[in-house]
């Protein structure tokens, strides 16, 4: 057995301080190709950081389960090569990562587009604070990046799970590295909650703009939506945010459309139901819903799915 997790550490090491870092340095095309490669080879070792981390793979496994309840009735050709996209667009998604510290972010955010620019911007001249809600759907961190990049103050919230010592250190230096590229963008910070909270609500009074991921379910919450077939417990932090602060709320996902070329969509910020979170959340989770089905193997959490209700 030692063997194994001596061997599994070598390889995250190698793919972490090497491959990746190399991958990002080369023209984004070959860097892009070679990141599909990546995750073609990750499927077929069912190697990602987090099953890494818990000595268990898992993830192949429950993204296909995922697929199966999504598109139900779908050959299972179709849900295994759904499946082996999943993996493709998460190596991406983890490529684009170290792209947030170069100079061809600034090619890039020529070549995407940001729906609602001046909306969101005319929202923070007055002063307002925004919530923003994404999922971890394609290109979710590009999108954040992209909308600091147009003149928003952008704050994210993170988790310090990711700092446990069972995450290879060089995977936890790889997202300490994302983050602080990101910030660099978002003229904003990406706080850990369990650290400090009050710091968002600080941020939302002071008209900036606050996102946080919620694909992931609420571990206090009793109340229960449907989403994408299962029942799902909504995470009621964002409403609670919004409510206290004053804040609008709003959502967003962020497409790649081709190399170098991003799409952000956004469901326009309003005004919450200070009693009701259910009429306020419900349309965001619409959102969410409708562009998972279209392209189901761009949700980076599909292995949640199951374990949902």
């Amino acid at each position: 057995m030692p063997f194994y997790n001596d061997l599994d550490h070598l390889i995250q090491r190698i793919d972490y301080r090497v491959l990746l870092p190399l991958l990002s340095r080369m023209p984004l095309y070959w860097g892009e190709s070679l990141s599909k490669v990546r995750g073609i080879i990750n499927f077929a070792l069912d190697y990602e950081w987090r099953s890494m981390a818990l000595q268990h793979r898992y993830i192949r496994k429950r993204s296909l389960e995922a697929m199966q309840i999504i598109l139900p009735e779908t050959s299972k050709q179709r849900l295994i090569t759904t499946t082996i996209n999943r993996f493709i667009h998460n190596s991406r998604e983890e490529w684009q990562a170290l792209l947030f510290g170069r100079d061809i972010m600034n090619k890039i955010n020529q070549k995407s587009i940001v729906e609602e620019t001046n909306n969101l911007l005319s929202i923070q001249k007055k002063g307002r604070g925004i919530v923003m809600l994404s999922c971890h759907f394609d290109s979710f961190c590009m999108g954040t990046v992209l909308m600091g990049m147009r003149g928003l103050i952008v704050n994210g919230v993170n988790t310090a799970m990711i700092e446990d010592i069972r995450i290879h250190p060089d995977v936890r230096s790889f997202f300490n590295r994302k983050y602080r590229a990101m910030e660099n963008h978002m003229y904003g910070k990406i706080v850990y909650w369990e650290v400090d909270l009050p710091f968002f609500y600080q941020a939302l009074e002071k008209g900036e703009t606050v996102i946080l991921l919620g694909d992931i379910p609420g571990s206090k919450s009793n109340i229960y939506i449907p989403f994408l077939n299962r029942s799902f417990r909504m995470p009621l932090g964002a409403w609670h945010m919004a409510k206290k602060t004053g804040s609008a709320i709003g959502a967003f996902i962020c497409l790649h459309n081709s190399t170098g070329s991003y799409r952000v969509i956004c469901l326009p910020p309003r005004e919450i139901d200070p009693d009701d979170p259910v009429s306020t959340m419900l349309p965001i989770y619409v959102f969410f819903e409708k562009w998972i089905k279209r392209y189901p193997e761009r949700w980076l959490a599909a292995d949640l799915l199951p374990a949902f209700g």
